[in-house]
This record gives structure tokens, C-alpha cells and sequence, in this order.
């Protein structure tokens, strides 16, 4: 059976849209961040972040996307649109532990 989900809403005084700066707020003291494993996995390898709540998976945006960003061009360069469809292949079964052959 699958675990329950619970909902917690959260707000504060201070939120961002870049992993970066979430993880220097919590870095600084600020509090709990969600952070993707390439943000945190020095500052845990480090024991400058700790991990509060191992056994939490987030459910959602954060949990369930994977997005590629790149700069505006009118014409998509024929390398990104390569990387991209690999990247959506790559991945079609999801990310993460839980994914078929998913590395962490």
C-alpha cells in the first residue's frame, strides 16, 4: 500500500525560484530548504546542510518535471533540440531512485 499524503502549506519570509539561493538562505540560517541533490549534495557531503526529513518525497512541480531552459533564439540549434528529445527519452520513465535504472 502506498503511504498516505499530507499536505503542508508553507510560507515565510523569504522564498526564490533558484536552487541556489535556497540553499545559501539555509545555508546562512534562514531555515529548511527543498533543494535538488546537485545543489545540496556538497554542503551535506560537507555537513554544512543537514537532511531533516529523508524519508519525504515531494509531489508535484518540484518532484515530477525536469525542465530544460535555454536563451531565446528563433531558431532552436539543432544540438539543443537533440539534447532535449534525448533528455525526454532518457527520462520518460521518470528520475530519481524510483525510475527504472534511475541513478540518484
Amino acid at each position: 500500500a502506498e503511504p498516505p499524503r499530507i499536505t503542508v502549506p508553507v510560507a515565510g519570509p523569504f522564498a526564490a525560484n533558484n536552487s541556489e539561493a535556497l540553499r545559501d538562505a539555509a545555508l546562512g540560517g534562514l531555515g529548511i530548504a527543498l533543494l535538488p541533490d546537485f545543489s545540496a549534495q556538497a554542503p551535506l557531503q560537507s555537513g554544512r546542510l543537514v537532511e531533516v526529513l529523508p524519508g519525504w518525497e515531494p509531489v508535484g512541480a518540484f518532484g515530477e518535471h525536469l525542465f530544460a531552459i535555454r536563451p531565446y533564439a528563433p531558431h532552436v540549434p539543432r544540438a539543443v533540440s537533440v539534447f532535449v528529445a534525448w533528455l525526454r527519452e532518457a527520462f520518460a520513465g521518470g528520475f530519481g531512485p524510483r525510475a527504472e535504472g534511475g541513478r540518484q
